[in-house]
Formats: structure tokens, sequence, C-alpha cells
């Protein structure tokens, strides 16, 4: 049996690694980050296909079901995200709904004391699905906050499946299982945290869009920190007044852009910049460092149906120009779940309460590259280590798992958007990740 000692040095390397990154990160050099406010309500719309890999598993002491899936899927998104990053409070509200048909293929055990049956499954049907996130981080001064994150979702599917195996009984006699069957499913959770933290990552999406201009336009002219900076608050109050339901004119917006260049910097304006002010409308980018801590659950309406622990995440970006910008973050968390079994003790069937419990660390380490203001590569790895604790009676051992990244994003006119992710998870057995591909293709329509 080992003992926690055995987990204390894997531990503190960790914790190493995190305070070398919080330092480094401390002791970059400061940019002018007066514009630190993004404002933006947008509408998305559009088609989203995409292979990804799932499985449930349901334990108990008598039965054992486990359902290992391989998604090809196509359905249609609809989405409206609200960002309001402020000098007091950051907050953002995503809804979202999607509807497709899928298929795919993959194993199906479903173990009894008994049956046994295991089979080769596949499968075709439609899926709905609807989810809802809210995050809000109050600052109390310029670097001290709380934060609330929560998130909803819900499943619904209807599909058929078949399934190609053999069944044995308990005594030893097997038999062929070959069938179709029609189920439906219905899967919801809920999501949540709650914490103290310190620190603060600012937008810098206008900053980088008034560099951006001022570098291609007028490429004689030295600019100084402080004159991008006013051109980014010019940019900034623009965008901030757009209404989600009227839309706004490009052409007026320009105009704006126009007369703050001629009468603060005595510039004439090239008009090949009104063809890239559509553009520029990327997702937040951010500079800074912040570290939070705090309580967290996870409610889903399957066993284990209620998960609770504690959370500390450090988040760090390094605005280095125009074009780059570098990431980093480590969290680590820490889940317990308690259920109630009965069981006999003398004779008499009696409540026992078992508890599980377990680590996992997410070290996201990735970079973004703008081209210019219509593009967006990022790339980057996720290591994610997991370890079973069993109430540090019997720690497990510390699974490895890695997972590499790219994703593509371009804007091919004010409207119309398309999105590529793809994904390898390499995971050390299923336990915390589960192992594969993951791709999907986006392309849509914006309004903002």
């Amino acid at each position: 049996m080992r003992k926690l000692n055995s987990v204390f040095p894997q531990i503190c390397l960790l914790l190493i690694f995190v305070f070398t990154m919080f330092v480094a990160g401390a002791q970059e050099q400061e940019i002018n980050n007066d514009v630190v406010s993004f404002k933006r309500s947008e509408l998305n719309w559009g088609l989203i296909m995409g292979v990804s890999k799932e499985t449930e598993e349901l334990l108990s002491d008598e039965s054992r079901f486990n359902d290992e899936r391989t998604l090809f899927n196509g359905k249609f998104r609809l989405e409206n995200t609200y960002w309001n990053l402020l000098d007091y409070k950051q907050e953002r509200l995503s809804f979202r709904f999607e509807a497709g048909p899928y298929g795919g293929y993959g194993d199906w055990v479903d173990s009894s004391k008994v049956e046994y049956i295991t089979a080769d499954q596949d499968f075709y049907g439609v899926r709905t699905s609807a989810n809802i996130d809210y995050n809000y981080r109050y600052y109390y001064d310029t670097k001290s906050y709380t934060v609330l994150d929560v998130s909803a979702w819900g499943r619904y599917e209807v599909f058929k499946q078949n399934l190609d195996g053999t069944s044995t009984d308990s005594l030893g006699v097997t038999t062929p299982v070959d069938g179709s069957v029609t189920k439906d499913r219905l899967r919801y959770g809920l999501n949540a945290k709650a914490g103290w933290g310190s620190g603060r990552l600012s937008p810098m999406n206008h900053l980088m869009t008034a560099h951006y201009l001022l570098e291609k336009y007028y490429p004689g002219r030295l600019f100084s920190d402080y004159e991008i900076a006013q051109f980014a608050q010019v940019i900034a109050k623009i965008k901030h007044n757009r209404d989600l339901k009227e839309g706004h004119s490009a052409e007026k917006e320009m105009e704006e852009v126009v007369d703050f260049i001629r009468s603060t910097f005595v510039l004439a304006s090239p008009e090949s910049m009104a063809a890239e002010w559509q553009y520029s409308e990327f997702d937040p980018r951010y500079q800074g460092s912040r570290l939070e801590i705090g309580p967290q659950f996870k409610y889903y309406n399957q066993e284990p149906d209620f998960l609770f622990g504690g959370y500390i995440q450090y988040d760090n970006a390094k605005y280095v120009n125009v074009k780059w910008n570098r990431n980093f973050s480590a969290e680590l968390v820490y889940n317990r779940y308690t259920k109630t079994d009965k069981e006999y003790i003398d004779e008499y069937l009696v409540n026992s309460n078992v508890s599980r419990d377990w680590a996992t660390a997410d070290i996201n380490l990735g970079w973004s590259y703008y081209p210019n203001l219509k593009t967006q590569f990022d790339f980057g790895m996720r290591y994610v280590p997991g370890i079973e604790l069993n109430n540090f009676d019997e720690v497990g051992a510390l699974s490895h798992n890695v997972i590499p990244y790219v994703a593509y994003f371009t804007q091919l006119n004010s409207k119309s958007r398309a999105k590529l992710n793809f994904a390898w998870r390499i995971a050390d057995g299923e336990q915390f990740v589960i192992p594969g591909p993951e791709f999907s293709l986006a392309i849509y329509r914006s309004k903002y």
C-alpha cells in the first residue's frame, strides 16, 4: 500500500512549475494597456461538422454498464454571446442551441450477476442540445476580485442501435447477440464554482486593431504608445456603441475613424483602410496574469451524480506584439464523490457511505498568431495528469495524458466566418481522458 508521501514529490514539482511561471510572468515588461474595456454582443448561426469520442460508464457492486462511442455529426448551431469586460467587473454570458443528425460505432458492455453482454455497435440518430454559461468577476480594487462561474446543459437524442456480440449467462452458456433497437436518451448537468482571486487579464483587441492599422497604412510615421492608446479608445467607443438588433454601418463608423486621424494626427486616411475596418472581430486576446482559488461542484443525472471539491487556477497571457500572443494556464482540481449503499451487517440491512476522491491538473501552453485582422492561428499542448487518492489510504498511480491541438479562424467577410479545431488526445488509459481525435469545422454567419 502506497502512502501519501509517495505522491508529494510529484505534487511539489507541479507547484514549483506553476510558481516559476508566475514569477516569470511578473517580471515581463509591461506595455501600455490604458484601453482595458471590451464590450460586444454577438449572434452566430451556421453549420458544424465534427468527429469526437465519448464514453459513459455506470458501476455498482452488482453490475457494470459501459458505452464507448466514436461519433460523426453534422448540426445546426445558434449561439448568442455577450462580453462586458470593464475595469470593475468582467462578465461573459453565452447561450447555445444545437440540433442535427449523427452516427458512429463503438463498444457496448452490459454486465450483471445474471448475464454478461459484450458487443460491437453502430448507431445513427438525431441529437439536440442546449447550454448556458455565465462567468462573472467583480473587482474590489485593481487586482482583488471574487468569481462566479456557472454552466448548465441538457442533451436529448433518439437513435437506432445495432449490436453484434455475445451474451454469457451465470452458467457459462454463450449465445449470440444480433439485433437492433430504437432508444432515446436524456442527459443534463450543472457545473458551478466560486472563488477569490488576485490579478487581471486585460483585453487587448482594440489596442491590436489600432496598432495594426497605424503600422500598415502609415509605415513612415512613428507612433508613441500614448497615440496608439488614443486611437484604440476611439475604436473602443465606436464598437461599444453598436446595437445587435439595429446593426451598424461600417461606412459611418469609418467616418469617425477618418475624422480622428485627420484632427489628431493631421494625416489623410487611405481609402483601402475602410476595407479592413469590417474585420478585427476576434474573441478577447489578453495581457496579464491572475490566480484564483475556491470550491466547485458538478451535478450529472447519471452516477456519479454529484461531485464536490475545490480548485486553484493560474492564468498568464503575454501580448507579445500585434501578431503574437502567448497563453499559459495551470489548474489543479480536487474531486470527491460520496454515495450511500445498502449492505448486510450481522444479518441487518443498513446504509453505508462509500467515498471516492481524485485529483486532476490541466496545464496548457499555447500561442496565437494573427497575420492580419481577418485570421487567427492557435497551437499548443495540454498536459492533463490525474491520480486516484482513495481518501489518502491507498494512492493510485499517476496517469499522464497529453493533448496537442491546433485551430484556425478566419473572417470571410463582415458577416461570414469559418473555424477549424483539431486535437489528438494521447491518454494513459481511459480513466481521466478519452483517447483519440477530436475535429470540428464550423461555417457560420455573425451579427454584432
